[in-house]
Formats: C-alpha cells, structure tokens, sequence
C-alpha cells in the first residue's frame, strides 16, 4: 500500500464506526467481557465505550448477561454470517467435492481463505470417526503451522508472505511446528512443486493434514482444501493417493469458480 493509499484511508476512516468493529472483533475473540475489560482493551473513554455498547446491543449485535453484566456477541451476527454462506461461491462451489472426500475417507474435512495472515475456516464437515479433528466455522489458526495455510502461502508472492510473519511472526505450536523463515520457505517451493502440502503434527500432536490450493478465474489463489485426523489414518503408504484425491478436489473446485488450467 503506497503512502498516499494509506493517508487517504486513515483521512476517510470514521473512528466511531471503527471503535465498534475493534469492540465486536474483541468480543468474537473471548467468550464475554465486562464494560471495565472492554474500555481497557480499547483505550478509550469509558463513556465512549458505553455509548458503542448501548448502540450495538439496541441493534442486536451483541448482548448483556443480566447475571454478571459481562457482554458477549449478538444473534444479528448469526443473520450475517448465514447471508454469508449462502452467496459464499467458493462454500457453493466447493460443497459437492468436500462430501466426496468425507465419503471417500470419513475424516474432517475443512475449507478455509486466507484473512490477514491467518486461515479463516469458512466451511467443515466433521469425520465420522470416534478420534478427530474439530474446528469451527469461524476459527482461526496460523497458516505456518496449518496444511491449508501452506498450500496458499506457496503460491502468494514472497513479500506477502513476509508480511504475514512480520505480523504474526512464526510462533513454536508444538515442538514439529516450523519456526525458521528460510525453513518455511524452503517447504513452501515444495508445495508449489508438487502442488499440495502437509500439517505432520505441527498444530496439533498426533494429527495430520493434507491441503491443496483452490484458484478463482483470474489465476489468484481463492482458499484451500484439506481433510485431517488422527496420524494413525494417515499412514505414510496413505498419503500419496490422500494427496491425489485433494489435489483432484482442489481442481474441480477451481473450475467451478473459472479457473482454467494449462
């Protein structure tokens, strides 16, 4: 973003709309929050605060539990986040190739973008079996340390990249997660060879994942596939037909949304 870019945004920015979006994105981040946490955590006046509050509650977006005063998120979010859903393309797209797969192999399986250097999971069906994956519609996770954030990282340019762990910086998870830069880039030239990566225990110990990038019709990476679980189902002679058919998957999604391959 050049300088000016950036002037101009902060110039037109409404600081009030802007305070709001903070308050609803700290909410989303904790299970509820009184008004003392949540005037502390904005920098703010506590008056201010309470004027945001009073104005977002009146409208539905969050809420007040009578019994300890604490305010948590609203039912209006749900009313957007299903609006969401429902006009998402690739959610649209990719649903029909993410049942196959959770039929073909009873695992989790998972369909995220990338937000602000982190994966954002947009869609998940969970695995039928009694040891599994479970993330939800909404979660976040580094994309370092995450098969899916992987599979898009390597095809996003290397400044962006670098912005990424700028932001975020490349946080040990477990003791398998990645925590070099050159490391990191080493593995993702890998994934953009191959064209599918791999989550080996790096965000959740004894759990795998295998991940592959989705493209929308001008060629730029759109989101990622994925279907993950116990290491024990994911067995070294596993993988390389695993890696196939979310590879496949990945594919036929990207034609949905236009994509056209060479």
């Amino acid at each position: 973003m050049s300088k000016d870019v950036g002037e101009k945004q902060e110039r037109y920015t409404i600081q009030a709309i802007d305070k709001a979006l903070d308050l609803l994105e700290l909410l989303a981040e904790h299970d509820s929050l009184n008004l003392l946490e949540l005037t502390e955590m904005l920098d703010q006046p506590k008056s201010s605060t309470y004027r945001i509050i009073l104005t977002l509650e009146n409208r539905g977006f969050i809420s007040r539990d009578d019994d300890n005063g604490k305010y948590c998120l609203g039912y209006k979010q749900l009313m957007l986040t299903r609006g969401l859903l429902e006009r998402n393309k690739l959610r649209t797209a990719a649903m029909h190739e993410m049942k196959r797969l959770s039929e073909l192999y009873g695992d989790t399986i998972n369909l995220g973008v990338m937000l602000e250097g982190e994966v954002l999971y947009v869609e998940i069906i969970e695995s039928t079996q009694p040891l599994r994956m479970t993330d939800t519609v909404g979660s976040k996770a580094p994309f370092h340390a995450t098969a899916m954030g992987k599979a898009m990282s390597a095809f996003l340019p290397e400044d962006k990249v670098k912005a990424f762990i700028t932001l975020h910086g490349l946080p040990a998870i477990t003791p398998n997660t990645i925590t070099s830069v050159d490391q990191l880039f080493a593995q993702l030239k890998v994934v953009h060879e191959q064209g599918f990566s791999m989550d080996d225990q790096e965000i959740v110990e004894g759990a795998r994942c295998v991940a592959a990038p989705i493209f929308n019709m001008y060629g730029n990476i759109e989101g990622a596939v994925s279907i993950s679980g116990a290491m024990h189902r994911f067995a070294p002679d596993l993988l390389p037909d695993m890696a196939e058919s979310i590879k496949f998957a990945a594919n036929q999604i990207s034609r949905k949304l236009g994509y056209q391959f060479t």
